[in-house]
């Protein structure tokens, strides 16, 4: 029965994340600059859909539009096959390669792709949208700026396409799009509008003559005509309700129109801030997930990873434990994560986290073979040159936040499981780590206590910077991976976290933990220290970098041990190289050496060097092929033990995990 669970769940979340996923994937983007000569030949490179009045029919599978701004007298239009806002029909699973030239003299405009509910706000949301940037105006020397974005239609339905810019999509720049469907007969349409520029319109034009003063986009009707002062009177309010509207959604609108998801656990974070826990991730780091947003404001996310693999280490110990495990095995470390928020009011809001791993059914009790890892019980017996399963529950936490002001804001976390203030972001959860299977060897100075069976946590954000206080179970879980252990606040943790700019992460913490360690009853206490910088630059579209320095200490009665990592992935197109290097202390009690050794501590490392590659990407569910080869280190004082003192290893995987999603 629990394998039937853990199988159902994984089909489910997966299902979700391929079958779920927004109805318009940009699959890529180009600028370009266009010369107005060439205007009429590029409009013929595109290909021609049957004109059914209002509508361009296509039934190819791939398809190229030329799509241009409307003329002066119409400028909030879209021209299309010299068809004005046609209604758009295309195939269920279209790739439509779009080149989009914008041949305003005096605005900015963008065409986004999706499903955004009528009559447009004056911002409306791109969150769940494809398409291009927002093109500058015409250039005074008459250059068009353009840019080729190709986007697969994935879902069925009747969808938009629309200008995010301030007050265009409001004022009939938009237009309708059915994929596999046929346009229902009631269709509406946009109408032609006269435009005058309101104050705030895009939020980052100037404007100094009397030609330029603004108003609200407003279509010709019969009603009599307001005084500029009432419609901008008019467009305030509007506005107001739809900031209103976005806070209670948890998303920030800018200056720009850009959107900004919220993080479950701390309203005044970004979402790409989140980590594991309440810990912090670069605010540029990428995000791979479903996410819905609802009427009431609230939203989920759904995420995780799984590796099928075949793992090999080297040396010539036994590592098997209670008689089980060899240095090789077929297994799959996997993680799946749902998270939901929801706002009280527009400064507050409740969040709810669960994440599982089919560890307990794939991994069993011994673990998969990890020469020098150490921690946890099989059997009653101390677990070495093995990681050891995580439970199916290794998180399920709530919690309250609360916005002071746009810089300032506080939260309440309470896990059962969860994880407390202690540490970097889990290994897992790291983008510098996203592509290796491997746990670090040095997980249990570092961040091992992700999976925590109690854990209370309040913190304060000011800005860039963040304090949090735990008190928290500090006893690692039994070997029971699907129960829930007695929850017990017999240790304590405090964290400091500071991002200076949105490529940085940083982070210091302390933590006080009381009978840790249930292979070693007489150790009463063990006093952890740790210390992080996470860097993350996104160079474009199709390049990552993400790298992560760590330290950890494990102070006890035996004395100090240390342990320090640094982890890189770079990943580029369909390609990613990643990397581990880490040295750590470790005495001959967490090796389970037979015998206590007069030296004490000992370094060992391990090195690790992968490279994957995508064979399916950014169609909901992304599937990449991989290997790693991992050389390790042991000083010659041990290497009886080990059959010398270098050893190498290796492994071959299939990893799956959510596509990832855009965001500024």
């Amino acid at each position: 029965m629990k394998r039937i669970i853990s199988l159902f769940i994984f089909a489910l979340l997966f299902s979700v994340n391929v079958f779920a996923h927004q109805a318009f994937t940009l699959v890529s983007s180009e600028k370009k600059i266009v010369k107005e000569a060439d205007l009429a030949g590029l409009e013929k490179t595109g290909t021609v859909g049957k004109i059914d009045k209002t509508a361009l029919i296509f039934t190819e599978k791939e398809i190229r539009l030329v799509v241009i701004t409307g003329p002066e007298d119409d400028m909030l239009s879209y021209r299309i096959q010299g068809v004005r806002n046609p209604n758009l029909v295309i195939p269920t699973g279209a790739t439509l390669r779009i080149l989009f030239v914008n041949v305003d003299l005096d605005m900015r405009h963008d065409i986004r792709f999706g499903h955004v509910e009528q009559p447009f706000p004056i911002a409306p949301g791109i969150t769940e949208t494809a398409g291009s940037t927002k093109l500058e105006k015409r250039a005074e020397d008459g250059a068009l700026q353009a840019e080729e974005v190709v986007i697969k239609a994935g879902t069925k339905g009747q969808y938009v396409y629309f200008c995010s810019v301030r007050g265009h999509a409001k004022g009939g720049m938009w237009g309708n799009i059915a994929v596999g469907v046929s346009p229902g007969k009631d269709l509406k349409t946009p109408e032609k509008t006269e435009h005058v520029h309101s104050d705030d319109e895009d939020g980052e034009h100037e404007h100094n003559t009397d030609k330029d003063k603004k108003t609200e986009p407003k279509q010709k009707t019969d009603t009599p005509k307001k005084k500029p002062a009432e419609e901008m009177s008019d467009m305030k309010t509007e506005d107001s309700k739809n900031e209103k509207k976005s806070d209670m959604s948890g998303t920030n609108h800018q200056h720009d129109d850009k959107t900004e998801m919220r993080s479950t656990v701390n309203i005044g974070d970004p979402m790409t801030r989140e980590g594991s826990g309440t810990s912090w991730l670069p605010d540029s780091s990428p995000m791979y997930g479903y996410m819905k947003m609802y009427k009431d404001g609230g939203m989920l996310m759904l995420h995780g990873n799984m590796f099928f693999r075949y793992t090999s280490v080297g040396s010539n110990r036994n590592v098997s434990v209670a008689g089980k495990g060899s240095r090789s095995r077929f297994d799959a470390p996997s993680m799946f994560m749902a998270m939901y928020s929801k706002p009280v009011n527009e400064k507050s809001q409740i969040g709810w986290r669960a994440m599982v791993s089919l560890d307990p059914v794939i991994e069993r009790g011994y673990g998969y073979p990890l020469l020098y890892q150490s921690g946890e019980l099989y059997r009653g017996r101390p677990i070495h040159d093995r990681q050891h399963p995580h439970d199916f529950f290794s998180e399920l936490s709530a919690s309250y936040s609360y916005k002071f002001n746009e810089k300032s804001s506080m939260y309440f976390y309470a896990g059962y499981p969860g994880e407390p203030s202690l540490g970097p972001v889990a290994y897992m959860h790291r983008p510098s780590a996203m592509n290796n299977p491997d746990a670090p060897i040095g997980h249990h100075w570092q961040d091992a206590t992700h999976i925590t069976f109690g854990v209370l946590t309040a913190g304060y954000v000011y800005d860039k910077a963040k304090f949090e206080v735990s008190a928290f179970n500090g006893t690692e879980p039994d070997e029971n991976r699907w129960n829930f252990d007695a929850p017990r606040l017999n240790s304590f943790s405090a964290r400091f976290s500071f991002n200076p700019t949105k490529e940085w992460a940083f982070q210091v913490s302390y933590g006080y933990l009381r009978n840790p360690e249930r292979s070693e009853p007489d150790l009463k206490v063990m006093r952890r220290t740790t210390a992080s910088a996470m860097y993350n630059k996104k160079i474009d579209e199709s390049r990552n970098w993400s790298n992560s320095f760590v330290w950890g200490q494990n102070h006890s009665d035996e004395g100090r041990n240390n342990a320090f990592l640094f982890e890189s992935n770079y990943e580029f197109d369909k390609n990613s190289i990643f990397g581990r290097l880490e040295q750590v202390q470790k005495n001959s009690h967490e090796l389970v050496l037979p015998a206590p050794h007069p030296e004490g501590n000992f370094w060992v490392g391990a090195y690790s060097l992968g490279y994957m590659r995508e064979i399916f990407k950014d169609k909901g569910l992304d599937v990449g092929i991989g290997g790693v080869a991992t050389f390790n280190t042991n000083p010659s004082v041990i290497g009886s033990f080990y059959g010398g003192t270098r050893h190498g290893g290796w492994q071959f995987f299939v990893r799956l995990r959510p596509s990832k999603m855009k965001h500024d």
